[in-house]
């Protein structure tokens, strides 16, 4: 398996794939109204887009990310959470000079659920995020993930609760750090974005499996586990 960094073209067809086993995940959960926001909404369409794929030996898609850059349209948060103290974060990193970018969208395909296959796809959004010009990050999730999510780096702002967002009886949290504060969380994390940007400056579209493995081993995952690989899904 290899990861694939792309800028998103909606005409591109590694895209309309890369969005169709999105939209197929999606549903699985019950979200399918998130997807619309990787397919042209307006409000995100004024700015590039990137992709973080995961492809196997085979050549299929098994998962991925989304990066919004976040420079001229709405960044998925702003847009979903409608929270003014959102966008008055944004706002304010913005006038300090930050470069807000935001990783969205994560899915990975049904065997592969369960070998932290998404915390490498996000912690990789987050090194892209940053070879391609961020310096800060925003996030948001449903409680149910926030952990899965602080595993990444994300530390979320508890006091600002959003409560019945995005649909009813969903409470959201969001996150806006600084991507240097993500290196300083903690050493395994360290060494992981170290190890996916290093691979990324020295490639810029593809990180191999060794560099999948050392991200996995620095982060304590069992992802490429025999036991786990030959599992059914």
């Amino acid at each position: 398996m290899h990861l694939k960094l792309f800028d998103i073209h909606f005409d591109d067809p590694l895209y309309r794939d890369f969005l169709a086993e999105q939209e197929r995940a999606y549903a699985r959960l019950g979200h399918e109204a998130m997807v619309r926001f990787g397919k042209g909404d307006p409000r995100v369409g004024a700015d590039a887009l990137s992709c973080v794929a995961a492809v196997d030996d085979d050549g299929r898609l098994v998962g991925g990310v989304r990066i919004h850059h976040g420079i001229e349209g709405e960044l998925p948060s702003e847009i979903h959470l409608r929270s003014p103290d959102v966008a008055s974060a944004v706002a304010r990193a913005r006038a300090r000079g930050e470069v807000v970018a935001e990783i969205a969208g994560a899915w990975v395909a049904p065997e592969w659920r369960g070998r932290h296959l998404v915390t490498v796809l996000v912690v990789a959004g987050i090194a892209a995020a940053e070879t391609l010009g961020a310096t800060a990050l925003l996030g948001s999730c449903s409680a149910r993930l926030t952990g899965t999510y602080e595993r990444c780096g994300y530390r979320w702002r508890w006091e600002q609760p959003l409560d019945g967002v995005p649909v009813p009886g969903t409470t959201s949290y969001y996150s806006l750090d600084r991507i240097e504060a993500f290196h300083n969380r903690e050493a395994r994390l360290t060494r992981a974005l170290h190890a996916l940007g290093q691979g990324l400056r020295s490639t810029r579209e593809r990180m191999s499996e060794p560099v999948l493995r050392t991200c996995a081993d620095q982060l304590g995952l069992r992802l490429f586990e025999p036991s786990l690989l030959t599992q059914e899904p």
